[in-house]
């Protein structure tokens, strides 16, 4: 049976834009207008008449999971994220650029009132059940927010982000309406919702929270487990039987245990179907070797920043500012990812990725952005000036500033290069420190609700009435605005710089259709399988 024939409406879900609907008599919120994102996903996105019914997918793992309970601390481990991840379908799918939308084969349609504070009713597909038969009811929404937001005792729950805003679940009319409240004005009211509910028989006590082997009533999915091979270090999915929505199209996913050092061999020997290649370079040249090989690539979720100290020299703003405008980005992001030039755009607002709704580049904006001459005039106006080799002083003393190379961080040593290079180019000296430097690289992640996270020092009393407004603006367009103001602020302070986005790039086998780089989206695992 196809489920979303049975639909009577959907709901959008927006990360920056709240377009409630409603069915029946209740009342319905005010949509706004969408903002628009350049974000992209490289999945080869086929229709489910184009995927062939049948089929294997097989995928690598360095260690069997010893966690399955997908929100438990250890489960957050990349094996185990990769063997859950087509067990635990969200209940509400992102597209690229993070905007979620109500899944339909759990939800079938969702009511938000926003007076006084957002109350959202969400009402349930009947045909949704558990991995045993059971009905997901309103009970296990109840049952997550609980242990969410520590009344479990003994519990501590992982990548449940949102819950702590709520301050009640209950059921509606029925046990199939789910009535989620929240603290005040929550433009972000779908964050907590997307990843569903547990089980709620599953996580009511801190002996129940640990799920050491697979037992299929508690997960509610296309698949399930069909064999663990403890020995041979293999783990088998199936189509589940109870599987109400559209059926699978692969016949199985098959996770086996690969030695990180074997992983490219066994690619290249067509023994595995994906290799997520991250951003090494080594990688991505094994997998260009791999024959009936495409390598799918989108904008991701993580970013490269630099923290910049606000002590010594850079207690001065001027000079800070000098600094990020003595960096050339896109060029220091190119020589890291090994592009041509031109083809990266530097990241350029502390709040949203280039590709999320309402991205504005504040460099541009602001005028704190790559100019060598500007950088410059600026260190001049600082009190620094350039002696007869070159070198910037004040009061008979150099401009010195370290970074924090990290051996353990793989772009470092490139971009301890690159930023030596730009920073001398305008009479900066920069030498390198195991710890505590004036600059320090670091990875950033960013959620798809951004702005329901945003960076510490947003939260400073400076900007506290702007962070108020961001936090409880319903209306996407003035949020987009309040959001560009703090953005714009956080810029000219210049104690953090945003670098580049860091792709994803993910080596799939040929003919592999719905699968690959996702960007911000969800993986419909119905409909991944090989093209017919």
């Amino acid at each position: 049976m196809n489920v979303r024939r049975l639909v009577p409406a959907l709901c959008a879900v927006l990360a920056l834009t709240l377009a409630a609907c409603t069915t029946g008599s209740s009342p319905t919120p005010s949509p706004t207008a969408a903002i628009p994102a350049t974000a992209t996903r490289d999945v080869n996105a086929l229709p489910r008449d184009r995927v062939r019914d049948g089929g294997l997918l097989r995928f690598s793992l360095t260690t069997l999971p010893n966690q399955w309970n997908p929100r438990h601390a250890d489960a957050a481990a990349e094996d185990a994220s990769r063997i859950l991840a087509p067990l635990t379908p969200q209940h509400f799918t992102l597209d690229a650029a993070g905007r979620a939308t109500a899944n339909p084969d759990f939800i079938v349609s969702v009511e938000v009132e926003n007076s006084p504070a957002t109350r959202v009713t969400l009402h349930l597909n009947p045909l949704a059940r558990w991995g045993d038969g059971t009905k997901i009811t309103a009970d296990d929404w109840i049952a997550t927010w609980r242990v969410a937001t520590g009344r479990v005792a003994g519990v501590t729950a992982s990548n449940l982000p949102g819950w702590q805003r709520v301050t009640e679940v209950a059921a509606g009319d029925t046990p199939a309406d789910v009535v989620i409240t929240f603290s005040g004005s929550e433009p972000d009211w779908a964050e907590p919702l997307v990843a569903g509910p547990l089980r709620g028989s599953a996580v009511g006590s801190a002996d129940a929270w640990s799920w050491t082997t697979y037992d299929a009533s508690r997960y509610a999915s296309p698949f399930t487990v069909t064999h663990v091979d403890t020995v041979q270090g293999v783990i088998t999915l199936q189509r589940n039987p109870l599987w109400w929505g559209d059926s699978p199209k692969l016949d199985q996913i098959m996770f086996r245990t690969v030695q990180p050092e074997a992983v490219a061999a066994a690619f290249q020997h067509n023994e595995l179907d994906v290799w997520e290649i991250g951003s090494s370079e080594d990688r991505l040249q094994q997998s260009k070797a791999a024959a009936d090989t495409t390598l799918r690539t989108a904008p991701g979720k993580r970013g490269r920043i630099l923290q910049i100290a606000t002590t010594g020299a850079l207690s001065d703003i001027k000079v800070r500012r000098g600094v990020i405008q003595a960096i050339d980005r896109a060029t220091l992001a190119a020589v890291e990812l090994d592009v041509a030039p031109g083809t990266v755009t530097a990241w350029s607002n502390l709040l949203l990725l280039p590709t999320q709704p309402g991205y504005v580049d504040e460099a541009r904006a602001t005028g704190v952005s790559f100019d060598a001459a500007q950088a410059s005039t600026t260190l001049t106006q600082a009190g620094w000036v350039t002696g007869s080799d070159g070198l910037r002083r004040q009061n008979g003393q150099a401009l010195e500033l370290t970074y924090t190379l990290d051996p353990a961080d793989s772009a470092a040593n490139t971009e301890f290069t690159q930023l030596s290079g730009q920073l001398l180019a305008v009479g900066i000296t920069l030498l390198p420190v195991s710890h505590g430097g004036d600059l320090t690289p670091e990875k950033v992640t960013v959620s798809p609700f951004p702005l329901a996270h945003l960076p510490a020092a947003a939260t400073q009393t400076l900007y506290s009435d702007l962070v108020t407004k961001i936090s409880t603006e319903q209306d996407a367009v003035r949020r987009a605005d309040q959001a560009g103001q703090l953005a714009r602020a956080l810029w000219q302070e210049a104690t953090t710089v945003t670098l580049y986005q860091i792709p994803q790039q993910v080596a799939v086998r040929d003919g592999l259709a719905n699968y690959g780089a996702p960007a911000f989206g969800s993986t419909d695992w119905e409909d991944v399988g090989w093209a017919s």
